[in-house]
């Protein structure tokens, strides 16, 4: 396999259409290649190479018993119009069953010129050209007739499309050269006839199936897997400069693939649902100005759009898919709370935007990338779903550290800043009404140190830091060079701080205001000055262009988190977990948002699924263990588990004294363990930043530590709060020992 000759690439590999599968451009001639030229030094770093659009489709490709499209005969298209009337005899040709002065032609007679027999009422029987015997006629418009025919060399059934205009040859000549699975197949061309009754048919293959519709019982992942086949046979038709111009769900068959391969023996052959683009009668290339002639208006844009006027781009033909997967997905559009049917919603609205080609889908592949993500959100909700570990195609690399400080150990400031009580006593506080219960003995001791929660949702300017930055996408044409070099500028303007620097550099970015990019840099300047909602308003507007990506559902989350909107934020955060474990960011939220709303076995569960996730594993192994002591002050975990736990821990020195220091500190709460958690300060001093950090810790280790227990002295003795002693009541201080 040849590999790719593009100095830009230079990684994939030739595939069987004559493309390369990393950059999916043609290899350049010979010619054009030059001499060798010496290799440049090693550059540090990895190149990026752009993600396959098409990935979505690994989740439902899967071998199918007993489904598919239907294989049964074919509706009959009626009597054959005069118009596609002609003799049989391949000696003469001439038209036949012609109507005059207002009457119909005959249907069935003789041959005025031969004396031929012609029946039209029984198509059936008729022969093209001395080899293909007609079964039954298929369609029939100004393009001429389609017939189902038998191929008497071939042994096979075919398709027999008479060809009556010169814009059927150019649709003959466009469909020689295609070869794609996607895309219905050119089996031969046959003439008939001679001068001006000289007939041409195209032989096409002959797909046994239906057009497109939805059927009862249809899987949503499905029919969208449908939509990115079709969308893989427009990219190749648009990387060779065509544009079918009539995409609509009866240009599409939907068929049945049999493989022989069997999942045991005697067991039937698996089938597989496929669909095929066909009729290419409406084909143009890129470059053609005329005016649209042939198209249906049902599924193209409205007669004002700037397609008709600038020029045809790709973007018809995804107007046309878009519409046809709305019609398709009707019945699973209804249901709005579905698992990715927002999405899908936000998707399709998008490919059929009637503000001009810029607010739509400008390329396959773009369409492709985002229809994949919403299939990968759909079918993350399946009973058997199967992840997909793949990295953003627009967005950069998510930092680790957004976890809020549950994957971290607790900051030294949390015990330096922790200021007990100056006067520790058994005696309750005064309760609000008599009738309230007595705290318990727990609750007591937690007040004599209170400590910060030991997570926090992280702040707005942080939160605008660390989102990832976007990557420029090579099909949006909006985004050109220059342009991606102003936003880098004013996000590097905005990490410096010069947040009034980047507004301004924003406003003179030639971008629409309607552009996702420009959306997504206007809700980090809101961060900056935490205007929350204002952010949360421009991620749903990148979240409404960008349907699939899963970034902008990290980012609500992390806002309505901030916004102190718990079920958004769990919404968001779910969407985005659910769909991608390994986005570790949405899963820490998530866990955040559980645990505060008391699902502390909820927010267990994901921290334990992302420890199996390789980029967040050390931080949700910390995180684990974290949730673990708080289960465990509450009452409901063990100690000596987490114990274990902790020392499997892979943690440096300081991170394992801190996270030691708290374990002691819920176990001081609920048994009044206070030596033990003298000790653990006094440990953790060491790890100190600076003598007067030390200093406080090592006050707070001695101003913990019970004091002395004198045998000769009864009456300044003080019952220790060790495990062991029965104590019922707070912990029992002497002012003497403070």
């Amino acid at each position: 396999m040849r590999e790719c000759n593009r100095p830009e690439c230079g990684e994939g590999t030739i595939n069987e259409h004559g493309f390369c599968t990393v950059c999916a451009l043609e290899p350049l001639p010979r010619e054009r290649m030059g001499p060798p030229a010496v290799a440049p030094p090693p550059r540090v770093g990895v190149r990026r190479v752009r993600p396959d659009p098409w990935y979505g489709l690994a989740l439902v490709d899967d071998p199918q018993l007993h489904r598919g499209a239907t294989t049964t005969r074919p509706t009959d298209a009626g009597t054959l119009n005069e118009s596609h009337r002609f003799c049989a005899n391949p000696g003469c040709g001439k038209p036949v069953g012609r109507g005059r002065d207002g009457q119909a032609g005959l249907t069935a007679g003789f041959c005025a010129y031969c004396g031929t027999r012609f029946d039209f009422t029984q198509i059936e029987g008729l022969v093209i050209a001395d080899r293909y015997e007609v079964r039954q006629l298929l369609g029939q418009g100004s393009y001429g007739a389609a017939y189902l025919a038998y191929d008497r060399r071939l042994g096979i059934q075919v398709v027999v499309k008479q060809l009556r205009t010169s814009k059927s040859k150019w649709e003959r000549d466009v469909l020689v050269d295609l070869r794609h699975d996607a895309i219905v197949r050119i089996l031969g061309h046959e003439v008939e006839g001679e001068g001006e009754h000289r007939r041409s048919y195209l032989v096409l293959e002959y797909v046994p199936g239906s057009a497109l519709s939805a059927r009862p019982g249809d899987e949503l992942a499905d029919l969208l897997a449908h939509g990115l086949r079709i969308l893989q046979a427009l990219d190749y038709l648009h990387h060779r400069g065509l544009l079918h111009c009539d995409v609509k769900p009866l240009n599409i068959i939907h068929f049945q693939e049999t493989t022989t391969a069997r999942v045991q023996k005697n067991a039937p052959d698996l089938a597989r649902d496929r669909v095929r683009l066909i009729d290419f009668g409406a084909v143009r290339t890129t470059d053609d100005t005329s005016p649209f002639v042939e198209y249906t208006p049902t599924y193209a844009p409205g007669p004002d759009d700037a397609e008709y006027t600038i020029g045809p781009t790709p973007g018809f033909d995804l107007y046309g898919l878009g519409e046809s997967l709305r019609e398709l997905c009707r019945a699973h559009l209804a249901t709005p709370s579905a698992p990715g049917v927002q999405a899908l919603t936000l998707l399709l609205q998008r490919a059929t935007h009637d503000g001009g080609p810029d607010r739509r889908f400008t390329s396959a592949r773009q369409f492709g990338e985002q229809l994949s993500g919403v299939l990968r959100q759909v079918a993350a909700a399946s009973s058997a779903p199967r992840p997909v570990q793949r990295a953003s195609a627009l967005f950069g690399p998510v930092d680790p550290t957004l976890h809020g400080g549950l994957g971290a150990a607790r900051p030294l400031a949390h015990w330096t800043g922790a200021v007990p009580l100056p006067h520790w006593t058994d005696r309750a506080p005064a309760r609000p009404e008599p009738t309230d219960p007595p705290p318990a003995p727990h609750e007591i001791r937690a007040l004599l140190l209170p400590l910060p929660p030991p997570f926090s949702t992280p702040g707005a300017a942080a939160i605008a830091a660390a989102l990832p930055k976007p990557v420029r996408d090579p099909d949006d044409r909006l985004v050109t060079e220059d342009v991606h070099h102003q936003l880098a500028l004013c996000r590097s303007k905005l990490g410096a701080g010069e947040v009034e620097e980047c507004a301004q550099e924003l406003k003179n970015i030639p971008l629409p205001a309607g552009h996702w990019m420009r959306a997504w840099y206007a809700a980090l300047l809101a961060l900056t000055h935490n205007q929350v909602k204002e952010a949360i308003a421009r991620f749903k507007d990148v979240r409404a262009a960008l349907p699939g990506e899963l970034v902008p559902h990290l980012a609500l989350g992390l806002c309505f988190e901030l916004d102190r909107n718990p079920s958004s934020a769990r919404a968001r955060y779910t969407t985005a977990f659910d769909t991608a474990p390994a986005l570790g960011a949405a899963g820490f939220g998530l866990a955040r948002v559980l645990h505060r709303t008391g699902e502390t076995e909820a927010a267990a569960r994901v921290v334990e699924t992302l420890t199996h996730e390789l980029p967040s594993e050390q931080e949700a192994r910390i995180a684990q263990f974290r949730l673990g002591v708080a289960r465990y002050e509450a009452g409901l975990d063990s100690g000596a588990r987490l114990r274990e736990q902790l020392t499997a821990l892979d943690v440096d020195e300081a991170d394992h004294a801190n996270l030691a220091a708290e374990l002691a500190h819920a176990q001081f709460v609920r048994e009044g363990a206070r030596l033990a958690l003298s000790r653990e300060v006094r440990t953790l001093a060491r790890h100190a930043i600076g003598d007067q950090q030390a200093r406080t810790l090592v006050d707070l280790a001695n101003h913990l530590r019970p004091p002395p227990r004198w045998p000769w002295s009864p009456r300044r003795r003080t019952r220790a709060t060790e495990p062991g002693h029965r104590n019922d009541n707070a912990l029992r201080l002497s002012s003497s020992g403070q």
